[in-house]
């Protein structure tokens, strides 16, 4: 791992660790969805960021590996997201992924992070950071999705009792 790498090993594993932490307890889901959103938008554009900035010329390897790992995130997104449990206490939403959503999760961080020593192996350019970023952020981002659906949906039900 070189200087450059650890500064980016270091903002996706912060960012896991505060999501995991924030996802398994119960967080309001708030009229705005700001919060939920923000992260995940954000750890999206910076690793998009840094692959344009680092890698303009992206091999076959680059791209497949760059198209699995975005599959896999948004198949675990999905997921996740879809065990999530939305409850709806004193006219407010409130989520959290609880353990199924956490089997998930780790399950997406390990064949991730293998699919980056794959990439290291075979000598891709993109394997690290920014593609850990890229796909963190898009899993983040359709799990995100997901829930908002199942509130909505919650809520409507809820409304016509």
């Amino acid at each position: 791992m070189s200087f450059g790498t650890l500064p980016n090993a270091l903002v996706v594993i912060a960012v896991v660790v505060v999501v995991l932490a924030r996802r398994l307890s119960w967080s309001e889901l708030e009229n705005s969805d700001t919060d939920v959103w923000r992260g995940p938008l954000l750890l999206t554009g910076v690793g998009i960021y840094q692959l344009y900035d680092r890698h303009t010329g992206l091999g076959v390897v680059d791209v497949v590996l760059l198209v699995i790992g975005t599959a896999v995130a948004l198949v675990a997104g999905t997921a996740s997201g879809r065990v999530a449990q939305v409850e709806r206490r004193a006219g407010k939403v409130f989520f959290r992924l609880g353990l199924p959503g956490l089997g998930i999760m780790v399950a997406y961080l390990v064949i991730r992070i293998g699919l980056a020593g794959v990439g290291h192996l075979l000598g891709a350019s993109v394997s690290g950071g920014p593609a850990l970023m890229v796909s963190l952020g898009a899993n983040l981002l359709t799990q995100s999705l997901v829930i908002q659906s199942k509130a909505r949906r919650d809520a409507e039900e809820y409304s016509t009792r």
